[in-house]
């Protein structure tokens, strides 16, 4: 199979076969790639399963590039470096209660590249307990910037900002001249019905395509010949509108909202309402945590709200190893009730789809004053009201921290600090990349890649720039 070929990530809903498996869930990478090429060379193996096994070569290779670096003796000592109070073994307690990422290596475990700060962003106790008292300090404007915003939100009825980045990509690895010729995409904004004016302000590299702004995964791709110039830079601009809807008020007030989609709407929106294989498939274990949580007598509505409400109060925020190397994001959220705000956010996609309620997904950029980085979230369809947003991370976030003005304001609502660069996951650019993504589900922090590798995340220096942010007048 070409490299490019993995993009299609659909083959990853096919079983491994259990030697695989085992030799997997051990850690021990290299057994798994030796049973994988055993199989590959064996006449009678399927073509179907073929697919499968070549790209599992792939998941292994994104597995191996230390997502996982810590062991347990090194989790508690650097346990011990971030934080007051720490007893012996508490790193034992954190994976017991599913608070750290680990995987095994060769049997033996590790945790997560980033559990300190994942334990600082979802446990009250430990972000107290921090020695960084600097990091906490820009969290906590953070935290006010926000609910700032749902009290002029409230206010207003509606909220407008430019915003002015720049952004820029290059290797971290040594590459030859051989390997080209060099391809990168970068993302921007793109026309989702809140964004407007989008412009592109200076480049630093030879831009090859700038993607329309309807296109569902947005980009700027630049091409380079020569080693030498293999930074690439945009520095763009655009203005973004935020609308205030209060679907507690109209869950209040509707009792007769409509329980299903009319024939019309169901056509309309067939794709939003349909399995995405790998990760938005209507399993068995689905449909049994759904009908847990919703009735046959709620409306659209209250379906979506009971759904929003699991999500966000049921699911752990954590840190994850790569999409590309999780088989089926929505059941593996659900199971094990942890998740980043794209796991939640395909949970929530899927199961609303369960539930028949369009839903789609929306990602890019969180871009505030404060903070400057990826984020995923959701939109669904209501009858008579529209496209309407859900953002489980920040719900639950709101939630732990009792904030339940926050918590209830991101179910129907976004604020303005974004840039939505990708309407829906597991698409193609406008110039399709040759090698294997970095990420397969969409674009947030760039791609490149030379004639002959795609690079992981981890061999890229990407970096985000916020040149200015303004509050617009409606």
């Amino acid at each position: 199979m070409k490299s490019y070929e993995l993009n299609d990530i659909s083959y990853l809903s096919v079983p491994l076969p259990e030697d695989i498996t085992r030799a997997k869930k051990n850690g021990d990478l290299i057994f798994a790639e030796e049973l994988i090429h055993e199989k590959l060379t064996f006449p009678k193996t399927s073509q179907t399963l073929k697919k499968r096994l070549e790209g599992e070569l792939a998941v292994l290779s994104a597995l191996k590039k230390d997502q996982f670096p810590f062991d347990k003796l090194k989790a508690q000592q650097m346990l011990e470096d971030s934080f007051t109070e720490v007893k012996p073994r508490e790193i034992e307690e954190l994976v017991r209660t599913n608070n750290v990422e680990w995987i095994y290596k060769k049997g033996q475990m590790y945790v997560h590249r980033r559990f300190i700060e994942n334990l600082v962003k979802t446990r009250k106790d430990y972000y107290l307990r921090y020695r960084y008292e600097e990091e906490n300090n820009i969290d906590n404007e953070r935290q006010t910037e926000l609910d700032d915003n749902v009290r002029v939100m409230k206010h207003l009825g509606s909220r407008k900002a430019k915003i002015t980045l720049k952004q820029t990509i290059t290797p971290k690895v040594e590459m030859t001249n051989q390997e080209g010729p060099f391809l990168s995409h970068l993302p921007l904004p793109r026309s989702n019905g809140n964004t407007e004016r989008q412009k592109v302000l200076a480049t630093k590299g030879e831009v090859l395509d700038i993607a329309d702004t309807t296109a569902r995964q947005r980009t700027i791709a630049f091409q380079s010949d020569d080693k030498k110039d293999l930074t690439f830079e945009v520095e763009h601009e655009y203005e973004i509108t935020a609308t205030y809807h209060d679907l507690f008020k109209v869950m209040e007030t509707q009792k007769d909202f409509a329980k299903q989609l009319s024939n019309e709407e169901k056509q309309i929106f067939r794709n939003e309402l349909s399995e995405k294989s790998p990760h938005i498939l209507f399993t068995t274990f689905l449909y049994k945590l759904l009908a847990e949580i919703t009735s046959e007598e709620m409306n659209l509505i209250e379906k979506a709200y009971q759904i929003y409400e699991f999500v966000t109060t049921k699911v752990n925020y954590s840190y994850m190893r790569e999409y590309f190397t999780i088989p089926n994001i929505s059941e593996y959220c659900a199971i094990n009730q942890k998740g980043d705000c794209g796991v939640q956010a395909i949970l929530f996609i899927t199961l609303c789809r369960m539930s028949g309620i369009p839903a789609k997904w929306e990602s890019g950029l969180y871009i505030s004053e404060y903070t400057q980085g990826p984020h995923d979230w959701a939109k669904f369809y209501l009858p008579t009201i529209g496209w309407v947003y859900a953002d489980a991370s920040f719900g639950g976030s709101a939630y732990r921290g009792n904030n339940l003005d926050r918590w209830k304001y991101y179910f129907g609502n976004l604020d303005v600090f974004r840039l939505p660069a990708n309407d829906d996951i597991q698409t193609d650019f406008s110039i399709p990349k040759k090698q294997l993504r970095g990420d397969p589900i969409d674009n947030q922090r760039g791609e490149l890649e030379s004639a002959q590798r795609g690079l992981h995340f981890n061999q890229l220096d990407w970096r985000v720039n916020l040149i200015r942010f303004e509050f617009l007048k409606k």
